[in-house]
C-alpha cells in the first residue's frame, strides 16, 4: 500500500468507496464523469486485492486478473472503460468492447429500464448492447462476494 490514498488504507475501504460513488452515479442522472470514476474504482480493485492478499507472490499481476476477469466478465467491461477513459489513444490495451454511449431519454432515474430513460451503453464485440448500470452492479456483488470469502 502506498501512503497517498488518505483514508482509503485497504481493499475493503476501496469497495466502499465504490459502492457511494456508484450511489452518486445513481443519483446523477448517468453522469459520465461519476461513471468512469466507478469503473476506473472497480477495475483497480483487482490491484489492490493483488497485493493486499499476497497474489503476488503466487501470480504475476497479468495473470491474477486475468483470472479475475474470467470469473467476473464484466470487469472487462471495467478494464476497458478504465484505459479508454485514462489514455487519449489506446496503443497497448486492445480493448474488447467495441464502444461506449450514452442514450438520451425522457425519463430520470426514478423510471426503471421499462421506460425510455438516459442510460450509459456498451457496445460489445458482438454488437449486443448492454446497460452500463448493470454491468458496474454485477462487478460490486463479485467483489462483495469475493472479499467475503478472502476475509473468512
Amino acid at each position: 500500500m502506498n501512503n497517498l490514498t488518505f483514508e482509503i488504507k485497504n481493499s475493503k475501504d476501496f469497495l466502499d468507496k465504490l459502492k457511494k460513488d456508484f450511489k452518486d452515479y445513481l443519483d446523477s442522472n448517468n453522469s459520465s464523469r461519476i461513471a468512469i470514476n466507478c469503473a476506473m474504482t472497480s477495475w483497480h480493485l483487482t490491484e489492490w486485492i493483488y497485493h493486499e492478499y499476497n497474489f503476488n507472490k503466487k501470480f504475476k499481476k497479468n495473470n491474477y486478473q486475468k483470472h479475475i476477469k474470467e470469473l467476473c466478465p464484466s470487469l472487462q467491461i471495467m478494464h476497458d472503460i478504465s484505459n479508454g477513459s485514462k489514455h487519449y489513444k489506446l496503443e497497448w490495451h486492445k480493448p474488447l468492447i467495441k464502444a461506449t454511449e450514452r442514450k438520451e431519454g425522457p425519463f430520470d432515474n426514478t423510471f426503471d429500464f421499462t421506460f425510455e430513460k438516459t442510460t450509459l451503453r456498451i457496445v460489445l464485440p458482438n454488437n449486443e448492447v448492454v446497460i452500463y448500470d448493470n454491468e458496474l452492479k454485477k462487478t460490486i456483488n463479485f467483489w462483495e462476494n469475493y472479499l467475503n470469502k478472502l476475509s473468512r
